[in-house]
């Protein structure tokens, strides 16, 4: 088939993940009302862990079958990047209702795990990989991002004192709830393995950059579980969940990365060996965390309120998000030469 036949593949299974991704966050947002889990969890771990699926599949595709492991490494880096790149439209879109729902304090905790988890990936490029410091293609600091993200989920708060005058959809119970998330949850694993066969093709066929290529169409596919959950929440005000999934998936996005390494014995090169564009990826994804750590620290203050300054404050960090992405589209595409 044709590059351009295979691009039309990609974008329908992309929609696919879209309208899979927009059922799960409903039934998140009915769990969150329906039960006493907190909603951090709900999203942070359950949701997070789902949409991060297409991440886990494609990039484990990736290594195995396809063995290139230039496409994962830009297929994890480009989601988080994008992942967090996200809160830029909801703090346009959503302004007023940030300023009438509740966002936890727990969300610092978070930033600060996925910090660690992205410097934990850099000790692992530039020490470990850099000087041979690898058992067969096997990086040691693998083990410390699992440890570093077991104890993130162990410090996550499990429950929550709910609101009493919620609106809550009675027509499903619990059961059917659940029942109904496992399944959208497996075809979307279904059509995440896909998308990554199709993006190689697609990748392939227009020439482009491997790393390159995994952040545009890799990252941006697998993300889109994460955009459309997190838009919906957000429509429901649940934007504690809405944080939690955004974070949550970028800290599970590393935990792949782990995953991918014990799995990288087919790959040409080692999984953390770091090119120009995924040291940009590193470098702007460290960029954007901080920008949302300070947006979450604005939020929460006494000093946001539905006024002009706040709405200045945060829209200018909406456009320093938003606009940290378009300038790494632009440099990756110029191939520039960094490392």
């Amino acid at each position: 088939m044709t590059p351009t036949i295979w691009l039309l593949i990609y974008v329908v299974l992309a929609s696919l993940v879209i309208f899979l991704s927009i059922k799960l966050s409903k039934y998140v947002d009915l769990l969150d009302k329906k039960t006493k889990i907190a909603g951090a969890l709900l999203g942070g771990i359950l949701l997070a862990g789902v949409t991060s699926l297409p991440e886990l599949f494609t990039s484990l595709t990736g290594t195995i079958i396809v063995g290139k492991n230039d496409l994962v490494l830009g297929n994890i880096m480009g989601s988080d990047f994008f992942d967090i790149v996200i809160f830029g439209v909801v703090y346009f879109l959503f302004f007023k209702k940030l300023t009438e729902g509740k966002v936890g304090k727990q969300h610092y905790m978070s930033c600060l795990f996925t910090a660690l988890m992205l410097i934990a990936v850099t000790i692992a490029a530039f020490v470990f990989n850099a000087n041979g410091w690898l058992i067969g293609y096997f990086n040691p600091m693998s083990l410390v991002i699992i440890a570093i993200y077991v104890v993130s989920l162990i410090l996550t708060p499990k429950t929550e004192e709910k609101e009493e005058n919620e609106e809550v959809d009675n027509s499903l119970t619990v059961k059917q709830i659940w029942i109904r998330f496992a399944i959208a949850s497996v075809i979307l694993i279904a059509a995440s393995i896909f998308v990554t066969i199709v993006t190689d093709k697609v990748v392939t066929g227009f020439d482009i950059g491997e790393t390159f290529g995994g952040s545009l169409f890799l990252g941006v596919a697998t993300s889109l579980p994460e955009v459309t959950a997190t838009i919906a929440l957000c429509k429901k005000k649940n934007f504690d969940a809405a944080y939690g999934d955004i974070i949550g998936s970028c800290t599970f996005n590393v935990i792949i990365l782990a995953l991918a390494d014990a799995m990288s014995f087919r790959a040409a090169t080692p999984l953390f060996t770091i090119t120009s564009d995924s040291f940009m990826l590193l470098i702007g994804t460290a960029f954007v965390l901080l920008l949302l750590f300070l947006s979450i620290l604005y939020i929460r203050s006494k000093f946001f309120k539905n006024d002009a300054k706040s709405r200045i404050i945060l829209y200018s960090i909406s456009t320093l998000l938003i606009a940290s992405y378009f300038v790494y589209l632009i440099l990756a595409s110029m191939k520039i030469t960094i490392i």
